[in-house]
């Protein structure tokens, strides 16, 4: 296993974690990631200001902005990004941030190569901060052990969105929370390219808000908190 000082306490961990290059660790055996090839291009399309307006009706400050509530929601325990991806909108939060570990989470190397580069050009100097490559159904945390997880914008791409909160539950403490983003179909424009997003294979089938939250809660999470803003549903639930 690591080393403590580089990556917490080896007790929270089901799985060996291994070092890897460029101070990225990562569960062993893991195979490569899909978005590897494409981590650059996909990085400036999500990241465009002109974009999200558009599309989702929605701007990067609203995005980390919920992403500096959420992290600042409680002061006790581990928090993880749960497919943290390039930092594009969380890479300023997440520097300032040292009140809590943090474990930043993708399964593409590649993503988490351009994120940690993003945190150490601000050369804020704290040890809070670990990047994991690892799967998002198969985390290598031990049961209850996660007090706050942030997933931004993944649960849209996953046909299996119900086994994404199973894992997630698993992690969390009991009064644990799920701060999340997904995208939804409230807006028109926004349902219109979700649905084409879906028949080109990058999106799983578009689902209302109504349909997010039903998956959330019938799979253990308690919805506390949910704001929608045109094409994005922001959701807070607790492991009750």
């Amino acid at each position: 296993m690591v080393n403590d000082s580089k990556i917490m306490n080896e007790k929270i961990f089901r799985i060996k974690i291994l070092e890897g290059a460029d101070g990225i660790f990562e569960v062993e055996g893991l195979a490569r990631g899909n978005y590897d090839e494409q981590a650059t291009k996909y990085d400036k399309l999500v990241g465009n200001a002109i974009y999200n307006k558009i599309m989702w009706g929605n701007s990067p400050s609203d995005y980390s902005e919920f992403a500096r509530k959420s992290l600042y929601d409680s002061n006790d325990g581990i928090v993880i990004d749960l497919g943290c991806g390039s930092l594009i909108f969380t890479s300023g939060v997440y520097a300032n941030y040292n009140k809590r570990k943090l474990f930043l989470c993708d399964y593409s190397a590649e993503m988490l190569k351009i994120g940690k580069s993003r945190i150490d050009s601000r050369k804020v100097e704290h040890n809070s901060v670990s990047y994991l490559r690892a799967d998002a159904f198969n985390m290598p945390f031990r049961d209850n052990t996660i007090q706050t997880i942030l997933s931004f914008g993944i649960f849209h791409v996953f046909e299996k969105s119900d086994k994404l909160v199973l894992e997630i539950k698993r992690m969390l403490k009991p009064d644990g929370f799920l701060h999340l983003t997904s995208l939804c179909t409230e807006r028109k424009l926004s349902a219109k390219y979700l649905k084409l997003l879906n028949k080109k294979g990058h999106v799983a089938k578009p689902l209302n808000s109504d349909e997010i939250c039903r998956i959330i809660d019938q799979n253990g999470l308690q919805i506390v908190e949910r704001k929608v803003k045109g094409g994005m549903v922001y959701i807070k639930a607790r492991k009750g």
